[in-house]
């Protein structure tokens, strides 16, 4: 009987310290979980615009730090994030849908996003296309290589912000931005004319118009048309007012965008004397995308001017990709 008690008092302080032990592995599990030394990347603008860099992260966990674009879906499906506050609308490439400087950020499933016009730090998975030439598409038409997914955000304090947030605010808060991209429009339609086109439309008379590809002509109209749409970039010192209006929110901090502006002018003088000295040929030819024939235009440098206009395209977007938060 003695026994017969002392086993079972041995099996009750058995199983106690099965018990206990069991415990304080579980807990020394948890504790050596620290969410501070997470493996996580942290992206910039500029080294989102690198696909190969990119798709050695594809999967896994990313932060990166910018504002939602006012132009965010309202249900807060996703968003829009660039680095810059208070735009209307996402950036593209010129005369593309492709976006530039921005990125699409996903809720986690089930979940959405509040908007806020304070800058944000966003955590979530990458998400990378199977090359740069099958890109995502969302809804409206954009398209990128790239994503954040599963995604949640953090309002960042002011004291957090990086010191060269101020100047950046100051360009911010103006229309400098906004009016190179509208500058580089202009340069990109200069550099490759042949490649824009008129949509089938129905005319005042309701008959069916087919589309065209741009002759020579209608690319004179649009650059020196008064009130056209390319316009406003023909007028008599409209590069010299973009830096001015660029000094004007500093006068030394960003010579570097003068500079960059200075090369799209020379690009533009150019891309314009190619027209004016018609350096192009046109060739009548059956136009698949419009189902008939046609005259087709090319430039004699239509290659080395859209290479060049890239280049210098990609030196702002970089520049602009580089401020970070």
């Amino acid at each position: 009987m003695k026994t017969k008690k002392n086993l079972i008092k041995f099996a009750a302080i058995f199983l106690l310290l099965a018990i206990m032990t069991s415990s304080f592995v579980a807990c020394k599990k948890d504790d050596s979980i620290d969410p501070n030394e997470k493996n996580v990347t942290k992206l910039s603008f500029k080294a989102a615009s690198g696909y190969d860099y990119l798709k050695s992260l594809d999967g896994t966990l990313v932060t990166i730090s910018g504002y939602m674009a006012t132009s965010s879906p309202v249900d807060g499906s996703f968003m829009f994030l660039m680095n810059l506050p208070y735009q209307s609308c996402p950036f593209c490439v010129p005369n593309t849908s492709q976006l530039s400087n921005t990125m699409e950020i996903y809720p986690k499933k089930g979940e959405s996003f509040s908007y806020t016009t304070q800058a944000i730090r966003v955590e979530g998975t990458l998400e990378v296309s199977e090359s740069e030439d099958k890109p995502f598409t969302d809804m409206y038409g954009y398209e990128f290589c790239c994503k954040i997914v599963d995604a949640t955000y953090t309002i960042i304090k002011a004291e957090d912000l990086s010191e060269d947030m101020a100047l950046w605010q100051k360009i911010a808060n103006t229309d400098v931005v906004n009016d190179i991209y509208k500058m580089y429009d202009y340069v990109n339609f200069l550099c490759a004319w042949n490649t824009y086109f008129v949509n089938s439309h129905t005319d005042e008379n309701g008959v069916t118009q087919p589309g065209y590809f741009l002759y020579a002509s209608d690319a004179e109209n649009f650059i020196y048309k008064d009130g056209a749409q390319y316009n406003y970039g023909y007028k008599e010192g409209y590069f010299d007012s973009i830096v001015a209006e660029i000094e004007a929110v500093d006068k030394t901090a960003f010579t570097d965008l003068v500079a960059n502006v200075r090369k799209a002018e020379a690009l533009a003088n150019k891309a314009l004397g190619e027209l004016e000295n018609k350096n192009y040929t046109s060739e009548y030819k059956y136009v698949e995308k419009f189902g008939k024939e046609d005259w087709v235009f090319t430039l004699n440098k239509g290659e080395e001017l859209t290479a060049e206009m890239q280049k210098i395209y990609m030196e702002f977007s970089n520049w602009l990709g580089s401020w970070e938060m």
